[in-house]
This record gives structure tokens, sequence and C-alpha cells, in this order.
């Protein structure tokens, strides 16, 4: 787990950074909590994504905007993961600006023989909402014991893919934060040890990190939960002022148009 007092100190310099997430479990692609180049109001011809002279890119809003996986290459560092799905565990309060947030969480699918996924098109949980103590920094995470797999989807033992984590800030820009998987066989003995076959992983990173209370927990103290839904059973929740302002603008207009022919 990264320290948050490193992120608070980072957080002092990065001052446009905000609402940054971190998968703890399995593991990230890697550090992308930067903001640096030159400043957003001073480029309005950045894109996001820029390099300076010499080639080296920059991320002028910071790179967990960047999709699809925030500002990183989307293979190398892999996990090994349950071909049946695994544990996910996410810590989101690393900056100011999470008091509320709506999340999602993707696979994108590299083909057998493909270089990268062609997109992270696959949602392997339904869409839910955190929300914090409050819009400053704060500790914890979220756990997620079991991910399952999409359902209408082939997938194979020793085949590439990319979990992906989409957190919607407040003001509806995403972030996102992505960890490249490799499938593997994985099994539980009746010693409760883990089997995995050694021989689908090329990298040597075989062993399915052990999910346990200390890497995949939900901190109940400090983020709380909300369901994600529509329906067509409930009436607009718009406040009734909000409902009534097209009728309240043509009334000003008649008003407008009285007063301006009174005066003719």
């Amino acid at each position: 787990m990264y320290s948050l007092a490193r992120v608070l100190a980072a957080a002092t310099v990065l001052s446009t950074a905000t609402a940054h997430t971190v998968i703890t479990y399995p593991g990230w692609r890697g550090d992308n909590l930067h903001t640096n180049g030159t400043l957003p109001e001073d480029c309005p011809e950045c894109t996001g994504i820029d390099r300076f002279d010499n080639g080296t890119v920059y991320f002028p809003w910071g790179m967990q905007w960047m999709y699809p996986c925030g500002g990183m290459p989307q293979t190398n560092n892999r996990s090994s993961w349950p071909i049946s799905g695994g544990a996910l565990s996410v810590q989101p309060g690393w900056f100011p600006g999470h008091s509320k947030a709506q999340i999602y969480v993707n696979i994108g699918i590299q083909e057998m023989g493909a270089l990268a996924p062609p997109n992270m098109s696959h949602p392997v949980v339904p869409p839910f909402e955190i929300t914090g103590p409050n819009n400053n920094y704060y500790p914890g995470q979220w756990c997620i014991p079991q991910i399952g797999m999409p359902a209408n989807v082939s997938l194979q033992v020793g085949q590439n893919i990319t979990l992906q984590v989409i957190e919607l800030a407040q003001h509806g820009a995403a972030l996102y934060s992505v960890r490249p998987i490799v499938l593997v066989s994985f099994d539980v003995d009746a010693d409760g040890e883990q089997c995995v076959d050694l021989t689908l992983v090329e990298d040597g990173s075989s062993e399915v990190e052990t999910v346990t209370p200390e890497n995949c927990y939900n901190s109940t103290e400090s983020i709380g939960f909300q369901l994600v839904f529509t329906t067509a059973a409930l009436a607009s929740g718009a406040p009734h002022s909000l409902q009534s302002i097209p009728n309240l603008l043509a009334l000003v207009g008649i008003l407008v148009l009285s007063a301006v022919f009174a005066t003719l």
C-alpha cells in the first residue's frame, strides 16, 4: 500500500491534480499521480498528452484523466489473476474532490496474437457510487472480493487482459487506473494452498497474490456506498423551481415585450 503521507506531500505541489485513485489489489500499472509541463491556462494548444521539444511526454491536466490507461502503456507489469475472476481493491481518496464519485470497472481483452486490447468495453461489475467523509484527502479503500467475467466472452488460460477502474469525478470527468493481467488456471487444494499452472505464465509472476483482510477490505468508517440505477417508475427528482424555469422564462419574455410596447 502506498503511503498517504507521500501523496499528501505531492498534492501540495500538484495543486491542479484532484480526485485520484490507486489500485491496491491486484496492484496498478504504475504511478500515474503526476501533473507536469506547462500550466493549462498558459497552453491553449495542449491536448492532455503533450511533448516537449526533446520528446518527453507531459500531462498538463494530470495523467489519470487520460483514456484508456491514465497515461500509462496498456501492457507489461502484469499480475496473475484467476480466469474465473478475482478480487479488486482501490484507494480513492488520495487527492481532494472525492466526497462523491461513481465507479466503473471494465476489462479490455487482448486477443491471442494481438499486442494490446482494442478497447476497454467489457463491464465486469455494475456501476456504483462511493461517498467519502468530506472533499479533502482521506484514507481507506474499498474492496470487491470476487469479480466475475462477462458471460458473453470466451477467455482462455494464458490470455492477457487489462483491468480498468474508472472514477467519475463530481464535475463529470473520468479518471483511469489500470492493471495488466494474465489469466491463469487457479484453484485451492485441501490445505488451502494455491494451485496455479506455472507453465502458462511467461514473465515468472505465476502466483496469484493471496487475498487477505490486509490487502482487500472496505473502510466503512470513511467510505460509504450507494447504488446507481435507472427506472421509469419514479417521478423527476428535479426541484419544482427547476421544472418551472421554462414557464418562468416565457412569462419574463411576455412582460418584457409588454413593457417595450407600452413605451411605443
